[in-house]
């Protein structure tokens, strides 16, 4: 019977159009009662956080065991549940408080059992299988039926949006090769991405990952291996060798003028990642380390006005607030897109952003406009070269401590050049005969090579000339 008929009247016949009107409002109610039953329960969208409950204050969180060897240094607590075994700290020192199956590491594992189900049962967005390098992704949620890999560099581009949310699902491993990274820019957030591993998680020597790392098996992070978030196994191990682990809580991106704090870092002149080595009568006006790698040679004859620190508590701190510090400025909106070599140029407080290389084969002129917070950020994505008896020159209260270079590869600055700032390089940073800095030299994964150089690291209200003066 066509759904019309039931409206059909007959001429003075009462029953047969009341009988129509019941029949209608019984099957419209028939109609929404099952569109209702099948209306299926909501789900977690695929861009809401990863809630990881009672886990999300440990760097590191074992279900069998928690092993280490040589100087780790985690950011946040570390814990294993429901096994008891974790050895190797010391020497691995911890920032936050360690759980042996007590009632914090059950808890954490059984939150982090619900944020791996999460994560897994996301909706994806986009298919992906292999290698993940040379990608730039926005939030979503990427989804391989096997394994992922990473090969070099992978980034992710919060386009602005500090909730931004990254999921990476695979069916088996997850696996990265050494002196790969996962740079973040525009905003985007470790603390809102996530690596959803269907079996174990590995990363390479000397690579630097960005998340955390959710494994329904074990985890094992090679030698000097950099995460910024976590270390999660849901049944398995954690395996550790010299490496530093930072459990940051999320936080609105700071404003493009807004200061790029160093944190321990600070202090440092100079900080490797592997070494430092050091030829002829540098001076360093600030601290010395090098973190997680132990090798620091030609101190003497050089000489550090400060103290040097060896794969300690302290260079191990500051190498997770350089982490934090490096990921600020990669992730500052930038103001101008630039290219090339900056010679020539007198530019004003901002970020200064290049998708490949930075050069100056001359004079840069940085103005500060009468206003001594004024911040200068220079971002690119590949290096950073300066050539021969080239300068940065500051004007206008403009100051060194201000002024930030974030390097995503190496730094080599020219013989006898000058440079203003500090130098944060994600591998090696090169500094040849001769080059005075005011500022720092601060390489995150690689070495630093010193030969006969004066390096200052001191408040901005101190001339250079002066400090000069005093070491002579």
């Amino acid at each position: 019977m066509m759904f019309s008929s039931l409206f059909r009247t007959t001429e003075g016949t009462g029953t047969t159009r009341w009988t129509a009107v019941v029949s209608a409002a019984a099957l419209t109610f028939t109609l929404l009662f099952a569109g209702l039953l099948s209306t299926p329960s909501p789900a977690h969208a695929s861009g809401a956080m990863v809630e990881l409950g009672a886990a999300g204050s440990f760097s590191v969180l074992g279900a069998s065991t928690v092993t280490n060897t040589g100087p780790t240094y985690l950011g946040g607590d570390l814990g294993v549940s429901p096994g008891t075994a974790i050895t190797g700290f010391p020497p691995g020192k911890v920032a936050g408080t360690t759980h042996s199956a007590d009632v914090q590491a059950g808890a954490a594992h059984a939150d982090l059992q619900a944020a791996y189900n999460d994560a897994a049962g996301r909706t994806p967005t986009e298919i992906v299988a292999g290698d993940l390098v040379g990608r730039t992704l926005t939030a979503g949620v990427y989804s391989s039926a096997s394994s992922l890999g990473l090969s070099g560099t992978l980034v992710l581009d919060g386009q602005g949006d500090p909730e931004a949310v990254f999921i990476f699902q695979m069916g088996s491993t997850l696996t990265t090769a050494s002196a790969s990274s996962v740079k973040l820019i525009n905003g985007a957030q470790a603390s809102h991405v996530f690596w959803q591993v269907g079996s174990s998680a590995t990363l390479g020597t000397g690579s630097s990952l960005t998340g955390t790392v959710m494994a329904l098996a074990s985890i094992t992070v090679t030698t000097g291996v950099v995460i910024e978030g976590r270390a999660l196994a849901l049944n398995g191990a954690v395996t550790l060798d010299s490496n530093t682990i930072t459990t940051v809580p999320a936080a609105d991106p700071l404003p493009s003028g807004a200061m790029v704090e160093l944190g321990a870092a600070g202090s440092f002149s100079v900080l490797g990642a592997s070494t430092v080595t050091n030829t002829g009568p540098t001076y360093l006006g600030g601290d010395l380390g090098v973190s997680p790698g132990t090798a620091i040679t030609g101190f003497p004859p050089g000489k550090v006005a400060g103290t040097t620190h060896s794969a300690d508590v302290q260079a191990g701190a500051a190498h997770a607030d350089l982490q934090a510090a490096y990921d600020d400025a990669a992730g500052r909106t930038p103001t101008e897109i630039v290219a090339g070599d900056l010679v020539g140029r007198t530019l004003t407080a901002g970020v200064y952003s290049s998708a490949s290389s930075l050069g100056l084969s001359g004079t840069l002129v940085l103005d500060g406009q009468g206003d001594p917070e004024a911040v200068f950020i220079f971002q690119m994505g590949s290096t950073l070269t300066t050539a021969s008896a080239s300068s940065v020159k500051l004007i206008n209260g403009a100051q060194a401590s201000h002024v930030f270079w974030q390097v995503g590869s190496s730094a080599t600055l020219g013989t006898g050049s000058s440079l203003a700032g500090t130098v944060m390089a994600l591998a090696s940073i090169t500094v040849t005969t001769g080059v005075v800095i005011e500022g720092r030299a601060l390489a995150l994964n690689g070495a630093v090579t010193l030969d006969s150089n004066t390096i200052t690291t001191v408040p901005a209200t101190t001339p250079l000339s002066l400090l000069q003066a005093a070491q002579s």
